[in-house]
């Protein structure tokens, strides 16, 4: 009996250490800048922390790879608000469907080939064309805020929209027209392929409410770009590690 008591006491294992206290609560937006992303060979870009929704996770989520997890190339995101072009707040995050909030969904490298006239892809002045074969009303069409927005040959609340971007490039977007249904969060989205940094797709959103700012808000996207710009990253013995740059 005695052996048997002391056998128990031998296996028995020492308690567990306590878990750790929780970080303490935040009391700004996370300062700084994300890790260098290489968009194409003339891209790269660190991106300020207060424009990145997962900035305030524990646990951030690493680049997107583009294409495959063996490319070097990566994909950015980023959001920010109208009407200041502001980023994230401890208060403005918590709400997802805020008109004012702008989300670029995507910004990562292209074909170049994409431009050549027919060519697939997002090159604007292709999608219009293959548009208007396909699924648009020529006939139907009303101009406003510098667009011509197409009804489809299907009658529907959706409009194509195409108009003059800037620096001789064009933009199509798709809106949606009132009524809207209770509870609805209609947006409008834009994409389209752009020749600079040897070709780049683009695709942001935001509220329906904002069409009338569409011209103001791609153009802050493209500001953003070029402030956040950086060299690309070369591996050299002791460089400092990603992310170490004052935010911008």
């Amino acid at each position: 009996m005695a052996l048997c008591a002391l056998f128990s006491a031998c296996s028995r294992q020492p308690p567990a250490p306590p878990a750790p206290p929780p970080p303490p609560p935040l009391t700004q937006w996370p300062q700084g800048v994300t890790v260098p992303l290489k968009i194409t060979e003339q891209l790269t870009l660190e991106i300020p922390l207060q424009y990145e929704r997962t900035a305030i996770e524990s646990q951030p989520a690493p680049a997107r790879a583009f294409i495959s997890q063996q490319s070097d190339r990566a994909e950015a995101q980023f959001d920010f608000f109208l009407p200041n072009f502001s980023g994230y707040t401890l208060q403005n995050y918590r709400n997802d469907s805020d008109p004012d909030k702008v989300e670029v969904v995507y910004l990562h490298a292209g074909n170049r080939h994409e431009a050549d006239p027919g060519a697939p892809g997002e090159y604007p002045p292709n999608m219009l064309k293959r548009a208007l074969a396909e699924s648009l009303n020529a006939g139907n069409y009303q101009d406003q805020y510098g667009l011509r927005c197409y009804q489809g040959r299907v009658p529907s609340a959706r409009l194509t929209c195409y108009g003059a971007r800037g620096g001789g490039e064009d933009i199509m977007l798709t809106t949606r027209q009132p009524p809207y249904a209770p509870g609805d969060f209609p947006q409008l989205q834009a994409r389209y392929f752009s020749t600079r940094y040897a070709g780049v797709r683009i695709a942001w959103r935001t509220a329906v409410r904002n069409l009338p700012r569409w011209r103001e808000i791609d153009a802050r996207i493209w500001r953003f770009i070029e402030a956040w710009q950086v060299a690309p990253v070369t591996a050299t013995p002791n460089a400092p590690g990603p992310g170490s740059q004052p935010a911008r």
